[in-house]
């Protein structure tokens, strides 16, 4: 008896069409709705951060992003601005108290 094995390979590929610097409108899977989507560089100037750091979050996880069938990153702008608010809360220090 011949033992066969099947294999499935499927492809999701995304083609985008724009102006380059104009933000993109898709469904982005994480916030299960259509989002703006930005370049890295956007996000950068928006969050105030280097565009290493915005690849870290999204090698973390900390960000939603697609990757295009040409390979270039874009970034949903929502997690963005969340992230950036969840950053500013966590690392605000106490006010000063003054010792007596």
């Amino acid at each position: 008896m011949k033992k066969r094995t099947e294999i499935l390979i499927e492809f999701d590929e995304l083609l985008v069409v724009s102006q380059p610097g104009k933000p993109i409108h898709l469904w982005c899977n994480a916030c299960c709705q259509n989002a703006t989507f930005i370049t890295p560089a956007q996000a950068a100037v928006i969050a105030r951060v280097t565009v290493r750091t915005v690849n870290q979050w999204v090698e973390s996880g900390g960000i939603h992003f697609v990757e295009t069938s040409d390979g270039f990153l874009l970034v949903c702008i929502q997690s963005v601005t969340a992230k950036v608010k969840y950053v500013a809360a966590t690392t605000q220090t106490a006010p000063h108290q003054e010792s007596k």
